[in-house]
């Protein structure tokens, strides 16, 4: 996961690496809750688990980014790796030690917390394997942190795991997913029109899962939007064209999008549809209102997403040529779906001089008093009696700090 600064070094657990943090607090994307899920999806743990068997060879290094609790950093060693590298960002890498010593399997695997980009290796590894995506596979800072492992720190004619994702999409008929985003926009018992946010919320997608869409039912056949063959590419974005004929009546009310993945050549899964429903389900493009369809009617759509600092940005451009009515377009975008006020634009503008805001300067004076001589408690102390509208208790104070010392400290 990129992310440009100074920062500090870190070697969790020795060893010879090093990686540079980056000074920024970090979300959490996943917990031990999330990682449980994808520790129960026996389609993919098991079909990455083949694909480790396969690719190992006695004594090869295994370099894992993303390892979460560290199962496929495990099952390395396991199948014969000689040397194995666990890199993830979230704290859930500091249960990985326990659970490996408690298998048997903490000799030879070295877990480290931090960022991917930021890892230096001494010998390349043998074997990347790595499992970034989301419900889609370009999400976040996934693919520049592929290319990055692969250019950087896989060996020549190494092993990559996953190989390839081909994203596919149908057009289909659920009302109830279409209420789910539109419905609580919808003229209410207080007669409210919410028309202006209802505009907003048809420009954003939806992860959902079998048992969230009951009703779901295809009007079209697959088509295939891109394919990531992760071995060469070199660009985070993605665009394509689809299109599709419609195959029975109905209404449709947007796309649903999947992915089937080669983790390398014979093994392979997909989280389509029509499969048992795996962790990352599928996502719910909204068309901007139903349209009636009968069959023989034709759909096409230009999607691409474009990673702009961190996050994609989706847009696609639907049309529908009907048989009976007359064409329709829709243009959506994700851009357009989180509001922005006067003041956030302003703050945006590239000749808008900024100046520190409260929060800010109450960061800045506790990192400047982070130099190695005060403990927690005296940065607290200090905090508490130079920003007093902050902080109207102690405990308040030093639980702050106690946070920012974890984000930002040696």
């Amino acid at each position: 996961m990129a992310e440009e600064g100074e920062g500090r070094k870190a070697r969790p657990g020795g060893g010879p690496f090093a990686f540079m943090l980056p000074p920024c607090k970090l979300s959490p994307m996943y917990g031990v809750y999330d990682f449980g899920l994808m520790l129960a999806d026996r389609v993919r743990t098991e079909a990455y688990s083949r694909a480790l068997r396969e690719a190992i060879t006695p004594g090869c290094t295994v370099l894992e980014i993303g390892s979460g609790t560290g199962l496929f950093a495990m099952l390395s060693r396991r199948w014969g790796a000689g040397r194995v590298i666990a890199v993830e960002v979230l704290d859930t890498i500091d249960l990985a030690p326990r659970v490996a010593e408690a298998n048997g399997l903490a000799d030879g695997i070295e877990f480290i917390k931090g960022f991917s980009t930021r890892l230096e290796l001494p010998v390349r590894a043998d074997v990347l394997i790595s499992d970034l995506r989301g419900t889609l596979p370009l999400y976040r800072m996934h693919l520049p942190s592929i290319i990055d492992a692969r250019e950087r720190l896989l060996a020549p004619g190494g092993v990559q795991i996953p190989q390839v994702d081909r994203i596919r999409a149908a057009v289909v008929e659920s009302p109830s997913m279409f209420r789910r985003l539109q419905g609580p926009w919808e003229r209410d018992r207080f007669d409210i029109d919410h028309s202006v946010v209802s505009e907003i919320s048809v420009n954003t997608w939806r992860r959902w899962h079998k048992e969230d869409m009951e009703d779901a039912r295809p009007l079209t056949g697959p088509a295939e939007w891109t394919t990531i063959d992760y071995t060469s590419v070199r660009e985070p974005h993605g665009s394509g064209e689809m299109a599709w004929t419609v195959e029975r009546p109905g209404t449709a009310h947007g796309l649903n999008l999947w992915f089937d993945a080669t983790l390398i050549p014979g093994v392979e899964y997909s989280t389509s549809p029509d499969g048992p429903g795996l962790v990352y389900g599928n996502a719910f493009f909204p068309l901007r209102r139903p349209v009636e369809v009968c069959e023989g009617d034709e759909i096409h759509c230009s999607l691409r997403a474009d990673l702009i600092g961190g996050r994609y940005v989706w847009t696609w451009i639907t049309g529908i040529r009907s048989q009976r009515d007359e064409p329709v377009a829709f243009t959506q975008s994700t851009f357009y779906s989180t509001p922005l006020g006067r003041r956030d634009l302003a703050a945006q503008e590239s000749g808008h001089a900024p100046s520190l805001a409260m929060e800010g300067r109450l960061l800045r004076t506790a990192l400047q008093l982070m130099d190695g001589s005060r403990t927690v408690e005296q940065i607290a102390a200090e905090l508490e009696e130079g920003f007093p509208s902050r902080f109207d208790q102690w405990d308040s104070a030093i639980a702050w700090v106690r946070q920012i010392s974890r984000d930002y400290s040696d």
